[in-house]
């Protein structure tokens, strides 16, 4: 009797531990399931999003019409030149070079000056000493010292500018054989009196070449939204316009034509569609 007691009084205790354990598997199972889920919920969105980035595509344009671009030109006479030439003088000793070209300088300078060339718009623009060396079997020998001195100057009589080379090159009171010539260029003194004609007529070459587009394309032209413009700076000059020649007379003679310039003006312009 004292033994079924016991059993009696065990039961409940052994019964409510088996309950917890299954309590506990069946949690354990559930957050096992639970997990995979989530993961997977967690995981798709993930690929939806990547997914929507990759298809999606935003599309602006800011300038939507009809962009074109206009110019107009203008040949005219040349009324300035800038002259750049150097003078030149080697000798074994860099004292007497020196003073070789500081002579030849100063008879430029004296004809320059009675061609009325102002002093302001002479300038030197290099002035260089270099040893001179003659090579042979590998050794070197100092054979002098070479001095230049370069110089450009803006003259503004076109007619007489060959009169202005021969003065410099020739004749007992020039630079003689000293003289270099480096460059002669041909420009526009105030290229800005052309600007208001050109401006107007390279804005109205590029509506004309709006216009013609929207007729192309059946739509209507609508008002400009952007304009630029680029200045007449630059000035294009065929090579072959330009020539200097020695002419082989009796009294030798420079003849330079410096043709005509072609002064370009251009415009940028953008215009709605209606």
């Amino acid at each position: 009797m004292k033994l079924l007691s016991k059993y009696i009084l065990t039961l409940p205790i052994i019964l409510f531990l088996i309950s917890c354990g299954e309590n506990e598997i069946n949690n354990s199972q559930g957050n096992q399931d639970n997990i995979p889920v989530n993961a997977k919920v967690y995981q798709d969105s993930s690929l939806a999003k990547s997914m929507s980035s990759q298809t999606s595509t935003i599309i602006s344009n800011s300038q939507s019409g009809i962009t074109v671009s206009g110019s107009s030109s203008v040949m005219v006479e040349a009324d300035l030149v800038e002259i750049s030439l150097g003078i030149e003088a080697t000798n074994l000793s860099v004292s007497k070079a020196v003073e070789e070209v500081s002579v030849a300088n100063q008879i430029l300078l004296n004809v320059l000056n009675s061609n009325k060339i102002k002093e302001n718009e002479i300038a030197t623009t290099r002035y260089t000493i270099s040893p001179q060396y003659q090579y042979s079997q590998g050794k070197s020998k100092l054979t002098g010292y070479k001095v230049t001195h370069n110089t450009k100057f803006k003259y503004r009589d076109m007619k007489n500018v060959g009169s202005l080379i021969d003065q410099l090159s020739t004749g007992p009171n020039s630079v003689g054989n000293n003289l270099r010539i480096n460059n002669i260029n041909f420009s526009i003194e105030n290229p800005s009196k052309y600007e208001n004609e050109l401006r107007k007529n390279a804005v109205n070459n590029a509506i004309q070449k709006a216009q013609s587009l929207a007729d192309y394309a059946g739509v209507s032209l609508g008002s400009p939204f952007y304009i630029s413009e680029h200045s007449p700076t630059n000035f294009t000059q065929p090579e072959s316009d330009m020539m200097m020649t020695k002419m082989a007379y009796a009294a030798p003679s420079t003849e330079i034509n410096s043709g005509q310039l072609t002064i370009t003006f251009n415009v940028n312009m953008g215009f709605s569609i209606k």
